[in-house]
């Protein structure tokens, strides 16, 4: 990965561990997701509007808007449901660690292979998942037991990481699709795409809440005009990343998000840190260095 993309992704990866923790600690995941995508909707209006007749409108540049739209929103729905009924260092970790998801669609669409410095930090990243969720290492309901895996929260959180490798392949067919130059239109059609993805999204969580037709608690309002704001600014930051650099490093390397989300999570949310957690954490972080030296 070059410099700048490695900036990038960190950049993104601290917004993203922002609203997540904001997401948990508000009480109401779904309400709050939800609530923080229409405030991302509402604030970044103006901005669209400004650049709205400066963008090519293409077929492929408009049907990438919503399949990768749609996959956010089934994204921040599953990681919701995976909140509510689990801890978010557990539940994050799951949902945003398995870029070898994303790595199979890369091989069956485009046919490109990971170096085997980046094959083996992906892996590691997975590894360090498994032990995430064991409160001790030992066997029973503290450490290893199949209730640790098999259980909603950890489900939600899998079919989130499947959401994730569909929208990353998305965003980049469509990043390096999008003009390079002039700057200005570069910058343009990137800030539109992500826009409009979100708006996309938003209208997946109405309809998946709407469905579901169970009470949900408010949402705090400032918490989510916040999260809103930094939420479409950590993916644009990922689609300008995606622009010149790999998708299948990309993604993986963006999980250092993963780090600080879980640490912050054990001693600020769930006030409890845990000897497999800091391993799981740990091998994750050096599968993220590995990703990010491939």
């Amino acid at each position: 990965m070059s410099l700048s993309a490695i900036l990038l992704v960190f950049l993104s990866a601290l917004c993203h561990s922002a609203w997540n923790l904001l997401a948990k600690s508000s009480g109401g995941p779904i309400a709050f997701m939800r609530q923080a995508l229409r405030f991302s909707a509402l604030c970044y209006a103006p901005v669209f509007l400004v650049f709205l007749f400066l963008v090519d409108y293409s077929p492929v540049y408009l049907a990438c808007i919503i399949g990768s739209g749609l996959a956010v929103g089934l994204f921040l729905f599953c990681l919701s449901k995976s909140y509510q009924y689990g801890q978010v260092s557990v539940a994050y970790p799951i949902a945003r660690s398995f870029p070898i998801l994303v790595v199979t669609w890369v091989l069956f669409l485009w046919g490109v292979t990971p170096s085997a410095v980046g094959l083996a930090g992906i892996l590691l990243i997975v590894c360090g998942c498994f032990v995430l969720p064991m409160a001790r290492f030992t066997l029973g309901p503290d450490g290893f037991s199949p209730g640790n895996y098999l259980n909603r929260s950890c489900l939600w959180a899998l079919l989130a990481a499947l959401a994730t490798s569909i929208f990353a392949v998305i965003d980049k067919y469509a990043a390096v699709h999008m003009p390079t130059i002039p700057i200005d239109l570069a910058i343009y059609s990137r800030i539109n795409y992500v826009y409009l993805q979100n708006l996309v999204a938003l209208l997946v969580m109405e309809l998946c809440t709407l469905r579901l037709k169970q009470p949900y608690p408010k949402a705090h309002r400032y918490r989510a005009l916040f999260a809103g704001v930094i939420f479409l600014i950590s993916y644009s930051l990922i689609i300008m990343a995606l622009t010149s650099d790999p998708v299948s490093y990309v993604v993986s390397f963006r999980q250092v998000s993963i780090l600080i989300t879980a640490l912050v999570s054990m001693t600020w949310i769930e006030r409890e840190v845990s000897a497999p957690r800091l391993v799981g954490v740990g091998t994750i972080f050096i599968g993220v260095v590995l990703v990010g030296l491939a």
